[in-house]
């Protein structure tokens, strides 16, 4: 009888600990780190003269348009499947590697004065200050020059790519891709500075924020 009640009271202590380890599986579950990349979105609050249009914000910047775009992988390889004669400028191994931090630019200057705008000097900053410049092309170059099909990367590249200075006459319109490195696993909030946009001789700087997600 008293095997009986021993048996009895351990199949009762593995019955409640099996209950507890189901409880507490979905807390551990819950405190696992996503593991998939990083996702940008446009900080739904913005300064005054910015609007967050779906993915994108636009801005008046002395009267010019300018629409900013974060482009994940999948974005990256419809803008350029859109534009005849072009290929993606990475290959898939190298994309895997370091994928890049890439942004779509669009300016569309509906004034009557110039709108003149230099690529190299933005700079994307993280919540701790840390700034970093574009990836210019001729280190993208050095990258992709011992890649197969290395000259039609290279070309396709050329021309989407901002990294030389800019200028739109009135009534015209330019748009283009910024490329940075990949964001920082700390980073939790980023900002786009266009600090050197000029419409007219005038400074028009231009500062869009974009939430990082995981």
């Amino acid at each position: 009888m008293t095997f009986g009640r021993a048996g009895h009271q351990g199949c009762g202590l593995i019955a409640r600990a099996l209950v507890l380890a189901a409880c507490l599986l979905p807390l551990g579950c819950a405190s696992t780190k996503p593991t998939g990349p990083p996702v940008l979105r446009p900080n739904p609050y913005q300064a005054p003269a910015y609007q967050v249009v779906g993915d994108a914000i636009v801005a008046s910047l002395g009267g010019v348009s300018v629409t900013l775009r974060w482009l994940d992988e999948g974005g990256v390889r419809g803008y350029y499947a859109a534009r005849p004669g072009l290929i993606l400028p990475w290959p898939e191994e190298l994309w895997k590697e370091a994928p890049p931090t890439v942004f779509l630019l669009r300016i569309s200057n509906q004034t009557r004065e110039e709108v003149q705008f230099d690529p190299g000097l933005v700079a994307l900053v993280a919540q701790v200050g840390e700034r970093q410049r574009p990836i210019p092309y001729e280190e993208m170059y050095m990258r992709l020059q011992e890649t197969e099909n290395a000259q039609a990367r290279l070309l396709s590249l050329q021309a989407t790519l901002l990294s030389r200075f800019v200028v739109i006459s009135p009534g015209g319109q330019r748009d283009g891709l910024l490329l940075f490195a990949a964001i920082d696993p700390e980073a939790k909030l980023l900002m786009l500075d266009l600090a050197s946009f000029f419409v007219g001789g005038r400074v028009a700087t231009g500062r869009f924020e974009f939430q990082v997600v995981r």
